[in-house]
């Protein structure tokens, strides 16, 4: 190990040396034969921009960062017929690493990129799927042997880790005629029922069923409902899609959106601004979706949230509103049972919270 590090090293120091030797052919012969006091400015030159072309947090023109974060947390449960503890990756923000950058075109003009991963875990603590955590354990149907599921209560024991790829778009800004973003990211009406100044949306905001959404309801005989996820959603529009999306320059706090992708269309409005000490932010956004093969639907969505800075009281509304239209001749008989109980769906949410310093430790935001 020391000696490659050594042979390693020499390499590198030999295609540094290189690399200035090369800088200094480029030189005019007067300028390479000349020992007086220009030689070490030019020479520094150089080196400036050496180091300017290596990509660390950028260089001259493109600046590229490097973010993410890891969410653990001890979950417990108690189903009225069995407790446990999980130790989990957050179902509302799991564990994820970013890539973006930027350059500037021309004044006013900008472009850039975004990428972003997170990792599906076997004991996440998201709503539904394969690396949900669960009361379930699948011990009735194959033990915990790997991509068996559980007759009961249809759940995946000890699912294979996977990355998932949350963003991954190329976007242009002028600030005067707005944002273009191409790829996959947030369509428009995204997040338009989230909307929440709270500082406590790493475990709870409108989309309740993000933690602990895998566990089941129980009966006291021990038998297993619906699981929780399934119970609500805050109806919160399209989401993350490959798509296109354009964004306006803000107007007096206000900001107008529009993306497609296939079959779906969606337009959003977001609204943010401070008076004195009351800062407030608020989305609302409609979306057409015909994208189901089965009958489509129309989905409203919006939500507000303001917080008093001084005494860090604050206070988060939503309501969401999803209509289904007609559904197709050739729909299955599940099709259309979901069709008659998904008719008019309706989402509320209210929350009161308080955030602030109540010693030097830093902020503690409770709801």
């Amino acid at each position: 190990m020391i000696g490659g590090l050594k042979q390693t090293t020499s390499r590198l120091a030999i295609a540094a040396a290189a690399g200035l030797f090369t800088g200094g052919i480029a030189l005019t012969p007067v300028q390479a034969a000349s020992l007086g006091g220009d030689c070490c400015a030019d020479l520094e030159e150089r080196v400036a921009e050496l180091e300017a072309t290596t990509v660390r947090k950028g260089n001259r023109k493109v600046s590229v960062k490097l973010s993410g974060h890891v969410n653990r947390a001890i979950l417990f449960w108690d189903d009225g017929v069995n407790s446990d503890s999980h130790y989990v990756d957050g179902g509302v923000t799991r564990s994820r690493f970013r890539i973006t950058g930027n350059a500037t075109i021309s004044p006013g003009r900008t472009a850039g990129f975004h990428m972003e991963n997170d990792w599906a875990v076997p004991n996440a603590s998201v709503s539904t799927g394969a690396s949900s955590v669960s009361n379930c354990d699948g011990s009735k149907d194959g033990g915990d042997a790997v991509g068996v599921f559980d007759t009961q209560c249809m759940v995946r024991a000890n699912a294979d880790d996977r990355m998932n790829t949350r963003k991954m778009e190329i976007w242009i800004k002028d600030e005067r005629l707005g944002k273009v973003s191409l790829g996959k990211g947030d369509m428009a009406s995204n997040g338009s029922s989230e909307v929440d100044l709270s500082s406590t949306t790493v475990l709870s905001y409108s989309g309740m069923a993000d933690w602990g959404g895998g566990y089941f309801f129980r009966t006291k005989t021990g038998t297993y409902g619906p699981q929780i996820g399934s119970s609500w959603s805050n109806l919160d529009g399209d989401s993350r899609q490959n798509r296109i999306r354009y964004d306006t320059p803000s107007l007096g706090g206000f900001t107008f959106s529009a993306s497609h992708r296939r079959d779906v269309a969606d337009i959003a409005v977001r609204f943010k601004k401070e008076w004195n000490s009351v800062r407030c932010a608020a989305a609302a956004a409609y979306a057409h979706d015909t994208n189901d093969k089965d009958y489509d639907f129309e989905n409203w969505s919006s939500s507000a949230s303001c917080i008093h800075t001084p005494s860090g009281l604050n206070l988060t509304v939503a309501y969401a509103d999803r209509d289904f239209g007609s559904i197709s001749g050739n729909a299955s008989s599940d099709a259309r049972v979901a069709f008659e109980k998904e008719q008019d769906t309706e989402f509320y949410y209210v929350k009161l919270g308080i955030a602030r310093r109540w010693n030097s430790h830093g902020k503690t935001a409770i709801s």
